[in-house]
C-alpha cells in the first residue's frame, strides 16, 4: 500500500492552539501482479497541538473505497474544502457514495426510457 498526501495540510486556530489536518489517498494493487487494477482509500489524520500539552492524534482510514483515482481526488478535494475531520470521513464518505449511486440510477433510467 502507497500513502499520497493530497495537497497541503490544513491548520485551523483553535483556542490558543492549533488543528492540523492533514489529507491522504492510499493506493493499493488489486491484481497480485496480474494486472494494474489498484483501489484507492481515503484517510484523514488530525493533530491538536495546544501550548504545554502533549500533541493529540486521530485518524480514520477507509480502504478500497475508488478504484478510479480521479474520483478519488474529486472526493477528497469536496472533504478538505470543508475541513472533514476523522469522526465525520465515514458518514460524509457514505453520503457521497449514496449520491453517486442516485446519480447513476437516474442516468440508467432516462436511457432505458429515452
Amino acid at each position: 500500500m502507497k500513502t499520497i498526501q493530497y495537497g497541503s495540510e490544513r491548520v485551523i486556530a483553535d483556542n490558543g492552539g492549533k488543528m492540523i489536518l492533514k489529507y491522504y489517498i492510499t493506493e493499493t494493487p488489486v491484481g497480485f501482479g496480474y494486472s494494474d487494477l489498484k483501489s484507492y482509500g481515503v484517510g484523514v489524520l488530525r493533530t491538536d497541538k495546544k501550548p504545554g500539552l502533549p500533541d493529540m492524534k486521530e485518524c480514520k482510514q477507509i480502504e478500497g473505497v475508488f478504484f478510479d483515482i480521479e474520483e478519488a481526488i474529486v472526493f477528497m478535494s469536496k472533504i478538505k474544502k470543508a475541513a472533514i475531520l476523522p469522526e465525520n470521513l465515514t458518514k460524509v464518505l457514505g453520503k457521497y457514495i449514496e449520491e453517486k449511486v442516485k446519480i447513476q440510477k437516474e442516468k440508467r433510467k432516462k436511457e432505458c426510457i429515452g
